[in-house]
């Protein structure tokens, strides 16, 4: 098994958050931990969400069994503030592979926080986004949001190697 870390290049809709410090949302909510020199907000009202692009180094057929989402939250009103984040990708062949976290709650101080998607044997296909969803009407910020995939390579047999004229031959003409 393999793991790679993807952060995030670009965004997507729904884009309902603010960038409150940074250059663009992507750099905001990219690596380094920067907490308030870099972050984004969901304002105060419920169900605000901010979806963003990745593109991880995986090849077509690459099976993922376990995607990480981690994020760095805190609360900037008054209260505490719940919310969700998860994951969607188009799976080989098509289709829709998503999962969602339960609920988080956003403190007054910075916080790490993650979910796991395990057990899973998904090959992969192209368009992964992530999102997060303040599920309540209190503000929250968001300074890091990347994910980890753990995968094996090639798993759907989709990478052979390259067959030489002879073997063809071979194959044609046993």
């Amino acid at each position: 098994m393999s793991t790679t870390t993807t952060q995030v290049n670009g965004t997507t809709t729904p884009n309902d958050w603010t960038l409150s410090a940074g250059a663009s949302k992507q750099v905001a909510v990219n690596q380094p931990d920067d907490d308030d020199t870099t972050y984004i907000d969901s304002g105060s009202s419920s169900n605000t969400v901010q979806t963003f692009t990745l593109s991880p180094s995986l090849s077509t057929g690459d099976t993922i069994t376990e995607i990480v989402i981690h994020a760095r939250v805190k609360r900037t009103g008054g209260s505490n503030a719940n919310h969700v984040f998860g994951y969607s990708f188009t799976p080989q062949g098509g289709g829709t592979q998503t999962s969602e976290s339960g609920n988080n709650t956003a403190t007054n101080t910075w916080a790490d926080e993650s979910y796991t998607h395990s057990g899973l044997s998904v090959l992969w296909g192209s368009g992964l986004t992530i999102y997060i969803k303040n599920t309540q009407a209190r503000p929250m910020a968001l300074t890091t949001f990347y994910v980890v995939i753990t995968y094996t390579p090639g798993g759907g047999g989709s990478t052979q190697p390259p067959r030489t004229m002879h073997q063809i031959r071979m194959r044609i003409n046993p």
